[in-house]
């Protein structure tokens, strides 16, 4: 993998994704906090109900106990269990002149106030309206409109045995203001009321489930919610209705055994903050754009002066110490461009020093060998040479030739030199710097090459008329560098010609 597929890897992996999955966590928790939201204000609604109900059932339940241990009432009873028939009429009598006064207050709340033995036989009855007989006739009006029974024990003056009970057919509205079940959160919100006693919908907006089974409401195929969650004090829990998903939250009262349940619809809520989640999607996606295009961008201009820097040292590997390298900037890799730079110069002067050495050597070793075959040949001629000078010394052989033999002596010391120089071709070269004179070295080198440009019919003429000719240098190399300057201009003029040395 490549350092830019890493990086962008890298970038995605660990920006990117996490940027996008913060947008789709956020997307999708706004949907939670909506829910949230929901939960809160039915629950306030469901709260406020429960008190209401609990206030109207309290005040319910004083009326009936008004009735139920008033001394008329109580005498009634006991003239009842007695079975004095008698004193069973007047105590029925004085009882129900009683109750009648406070019917005249409280009867406006109740649709009928019966009171009934042990054995749920009635004894009198305050107002009118449907008969009470067992679970089974309550059910039946709990169905008819938003009423529901309440029941009082009648206790014999002991206080130990019942006597009786007040059964009382009472209008929901009279127990929780109607203000209060229908509060409601949003326009298609609702409340429902169930008596977890009897199993029975108390209140609904719907006629037809109103003294209905809440099981049938709250399983399948209705809300599908556990009945046994109603036992908490506080809930909240979601459930579809007519293509709509709902928010729950419900109050659960221990006296009466009634559940209160605000609902609110999410689709209601949903729409006025989708809009808001889509922005900040699209603000998280629009972000995580821009920034990865800025990062390519970026990671493309480096990555590409890297990839030049590469294929420049692989030129650099096939010899090529002078490869195009990308423009040099102020950031890191302008500094590695300008370093690479210099390198790649300091390596092209290694690369000469090396192949000047190894040629070097490689001449230094010939030249070893040359000399080796030149002088030998050059010592023999050298001792014949001074045998020959000694002779003309003494006069053995013609006078004027002793000069040819000691230009011959002087020329044979020269090349030992040059072979010398020859040796010294593999080694670093100081020099001999000494005062010499250039007119002496210039005589030198004319009488050598006199000879051969006679030969040739070459006139050579030295004027060397310089006042001051002393010099430091190394005449050895100075002579070897006029003879070469000389044999060259013989071999450039041909036959005929003329060469004139000035100073």
């Amino acid at each position: 993998m490549s350092l830019r597929a890493k990086l962008l890897f890298l970038w995605g992996g660990l920006a990117v994704a996490p940027l996008l999955a913060i947008g789709v966590f956020e997307y999708f928790h706004s949907v939670r906090t909506v829910r949230t939201l929901i939960a809160s204000q039915v629950q306030t609604i469901s709260d406020r109900a429960a008190l209401d109900l609990a206030d109207g059932y309290a005040r319910r339940i004083s009326d009936l106990l008004l009735v139920a241990e008033n001394a008329e009432t109580q005498r009634l009873y006991e003239a009842y269990a007695a079975g004095d028939e008698e004193g069973l009429d007047e105590a029925r009598a004085a009882a129900e002149t009683y109750l009648n006064q406070g019917w005249e207050l409280f009867g406006h709340s109740y649709h009928w106030i019966e009171l009934r033995d042990s054995a749920d036989a009635p004894l009198l009855r305050l107002g009118g309206g449907a008969e009470y007989r067992g679970e089974e006739a309550r059910a039946g009006l709990a169905g008819l409109s938003p009423t529901t029974f309440l029941v009082q024990p009648v206790v014999g003056a002991g206080g130990e045995q019942e006597s009786g009970r007040v059964v009382a057919q009472v209008s929901l509205d009279r127990i929780i203001p109607r203000e209060s079940v229908e509060t409601t959160f949003g326009r298609a919100g609702y409340s429902t009321i169930i008596d977890r006693g009897t199993g029975r919908v108390l209140y609904h907006p719907r006629q037809g489930v109103r003294g209905g089974l809440a099981s049938a409401l709250l399983g399948p195929p209705g809300w599908q919610v556990d009945p046994d969650q109603l036992e908490q004090e506080q809930g909240s829990f979601s459930f579809r209705e007519s293509d709509s998903t709902w928010v729950a939250s419900f109050t659960s009262l221990t006296s009466p055994p009634w559940t209160i349940i605000a609902t609110g619809a999410l689709e209601e809520v949903a729409p006025a903050v989708a809009g808001l989640r889509v922005v900040n999607l699209f603000l998280v996606l629009l972000v995580a754009g821009v920034a990865s295009a800025a990062f390519i961008l970026v990671v493309r201009r480096g990555t590409r002066s890297l990839i030049a820097l590469t294929s420049a040292a692989d030129r650099v590997g096939a010899g090529d110490f002078a490869p195009q390298l990308p423009e040099s900037g102020k950031d890191e890799v302008g500094r590695l461009t300008t370093a690479f730079g210099l390198m790649a110069e300091k390596l092209a002067e290694m690369v000469r020093q090396i192949e000047t050495s190894r040629h070097m050597a490689v001449v230094g070793e010939f030249a070893s060998q040359v000399s080796h075959e030149i002088r030998n040949p050059l010592t023999a001629l050298q001792l014949n040479l001074q045998t020959l000078q000694r002779a003309a010394e003494s006069g053995r052989i013609p006078e004027d030739q002793g000069p040819a033999v000691e230009t011959c002596l002087q020329e044979i010391r020269r090349l030992d030199r040059v072979v010398k120089g020859v040796l010294a071709l593999g080694r670093p070269q100081t020099g001999v710097h000494a005062a010499c004179s250039v007119h002496e070295i210039l005589e030198a080198t004319l009488r050598v090459f006199q000879p051969q440009a006679k030969e040739k019919g070459v006139q050579v003429d030295g004027k060397l008329e310089a006042r001051e000719d002393r010099l430091s240098g190394d005449a050895g190399r100075l002579e070897a560098a006029f003879l070469n300057l000389l044999l060259n201009s013989f071999e450039a003029i041909g036959e005929g010609g003329q060469i004139v040395v000035i100073t």
